[in-house]
């Protein structure tokens, strides 16, 4: 019976301890003078032990909570006792095994042996059973608890929440009663009936109960609410991540120190191309800037800028990428918002060509009014001067370079106007091949002129275009003269077409115009302004050729491309949709 109870004393301890159940209340506290005192020789704290002669009582301060242990030790201290101190009512009746004691202050609730079994204990044992014994509980406060404890033969019975000033009184009290001058007798007798050994357990037991019960009704209320805060934080992490899996951006959670990504939703992995486990396990995500990742690790306020990203397949996506430090428990931790900007920057481009479009069309009109005129009087007036200066050869020159920058500018004012001019293209079915030989066929001159090589490679059956031929001719024209003029002296220049997609000649598939040069070839920097009105390469070039075929070829639904050739020289490639497809 003794184990059983002393189990549920264990138990009961540690669910006190779990639930916080132990405060301290010093509202009652005296006001205490930290200097030695000056006392009395009456004090109740003084022991008399021969004439004259006194010392400081000792008392036995029983608690397993180390910090109440201090707490009540420097409080008697300061009241003039000597203290001693145990854990549990085992350690207790251990030390009273090896010295004398004149009180004990114990806690009601503690393992191996509580406050209860252990005054049992005490008013047991024949050398010890008159010292004044108190117990100090800041759980057992009922008045069926008082009374049991009263029934074993405790002196005092003072809870926590009545504060260190009651139990001091009650340690005053005692120590007056039982060592004072006038020999009081202490409360407890010999001939005082003492519950026996069955009776105690009976009660004891059930004080323990009914403590479990209530600590147990206590827990599950507490359990309760724990489900529900854990249903709340649930349902809130269900939200978060809703929204952070259904995102229309990508957003990634990248640790601050190693730049490895920690999480990404699925616009993240799908702006990527990779599977989420390929993510997962990148040294740093793939910004085309080297020093990008540096930046954003160590941001500390929300920064939003715009970079490249490589895609899975080597491509490069524009984005405008929003990152910053996360907050809290997670601050090690960098939030990015990446946003996919390629096709709002090619509208943006758009945008902007039409602007230089319109600027342009302001720009021809004003050229064509002011310059035209005047400048068709001028060519006229040069081509009467060189036919009568044929017999003057150094006059005649002059005459014919002026005749010749007279018609560049014509041709400048003429490509500008074409540049700028809205009208509707006349689209037909054409023939891509068609097209070609006839363009080719108007260079003659300039072929045998520098003595290039022209070599043509065009595929047989290729599928018709909606084309406006006239433009489509002015490209072809303006694209091979640039080769021409690319190539060195007796070079060659290759020319081909055929047909790629997924269903050659079908739903999907392209007619493709290649022309190659076996020139210098065109630097990185140079291919990003080839489009560019007024931007040229050409020693005497215009800048308008490039920027009016990608103009024309544009509103035919085609797509236009420059690039290196594998051993040198320039690669052009147009493309354009088959008819029907």
């Amino acid at each position: 019976m003794e184990r059983i109870a002393a189990n549920w004393l264990i138990s009961l301890h540690w669910l006190c301890i779990y639930t916080g159940d132990y405060h301290y209340q010093t509202n009652a506290l005296p006001a205490m003078n930290h200097k030695s005192p000056q006392r009395d020789p009456d004090s109740p704290s003084l022991h008399r032990t021969g004439a004259g002669a006194s010392t400081a009582l000792k008392v036995l301060l029983v608690d397993d909570i180390q910090e109440n242990l201090e707490l009540l030790d420097d409080v008697l201290t300061e009241h003039g006792y000597i203290n001693r101190q145990a854990h549990n009512g085992l350690e207790a009746l251990e030390l009273l095994a090896k010295e004398e004691v004149h009180l004990i202050v114990a806690d009601a609730m503690m393992p191996k042996m509580d406050g209860f079994m252990l005054c049992k204990e005490v008013r047991g044992s024949v050398a010890w059973g008159k010292l004044p014994f108190v117990i100090y509980t800041g759980n057992y406060v009922d008045a069926a608890d008082q009374e049991f404890a009263k029934s074993i033969g405790v002196d005092r019975y003072v809870v926590k929440y009545a504060g260190l000033g009651a139990l001091v009184q009650a340690v005053n009290e005692l120590a007056a009663e039982r060592y004072g001058r006038r020999e009081a007798n202490g409360t407890q007798t010999e001939d005082q009936s003492v519950l026996d050994d069955q009776a105690f357990l009976e009660q004891h037991h059930a004080i323990v109960i009914k403590k479990l019960e209530e600590k147990m009704a206590e827990l599950e209320m507490y359990a309760e609410t724990l489900k529900r805060k854990n249903r709340e934080i649930q349902a809130s992490e269900d939200r978060y991540r809703g929204l952070f899996d259904h995102a229309s951006i990508s957003i990634f959670v990248v640790d601050r120190e190693t730049g490895r990504v920690l999480d990404v939703n699925a616009k993240g992995v799908s702006l990527l191309g990779h599977t989420r486990e390929e993510i997962l396990g990148l040294q740093k995500l793939p910004f085309v800037d080297p020093d990008f990742q540096g930046r954003f690790l160590h941001a500390h306020s929300f920064v939003s800028v715009e970079t490249g990203i490589r895609i899975s397949g080597g491509g490069v996506v524009d984005a405008e990428v929003g990152f910053g430090p996360m907050t809290g428990p997670q601050e090690n931790r960098v939030l990015l918002y990446v946003r996919d900007i390629t096709e709002q920057k090619r509208m943006r481009d758009q945008l902007l060509q039409v602007e230089k479009m319109t600027l342009m069309g302001r720009l021809a009109a004003g050229i064509a009014h002011e310059i035209r005129n005047p400048l068709s009087a001028i060519t006229l007036n040069l081509q009467y001067l060189v036919q009568k200066l044929e017999a003057e050869p150094p006059l005649l020159e002059s005459a014919s370079d002026a005749l010749e920058g007279a018609r560049r500018v014509d041709t400048v004012i003429e490509n500008t106007l074409n540049l700028a001019r809205i009208t509707p293209s006349v689209m037909k079915r054409e023939l891509l091949n068609d097209l070609v030989s006839q363009s080719v066929g108007f260079l003659k001159i300039a072929v045998r002129q520098k003595d290039i090589a022209i070599e043509t490679s065009l595929a047989d059956g290729l599928p018709p275009i909606m084309a406006d031929a006239k433009q489509i001719q002015q490209v072809i024209l303006n694209i091979v003269q640039n080769a021409i003029d690319a190539s060195p002296s007796k070079g060659t220049v290759s020319i081909w077409t055929e047909v790629s997609g997924p269903t050659a000649g079908g739903t999907g598939s392209r007619v493709l115009l290649g022309v190659r040069d076996r020139g210098t070839g065109i630097s990185t920097e140079q291919r990003k302004h080839l489009f560019e009105q007024f931007y040229t390469t050409k020693v005497g070039g215009t800048g308008l050729g490039l920027a009016l075929s990608k103009h024309i070829i544009d509103k035919h639904s085609g797509e236009i491309r420059i690039g290196p050739a594998p051993d040198g020289g320039t690669i052009v490639a147009i493309s354009f949709p088959v008819h029907g497809s």
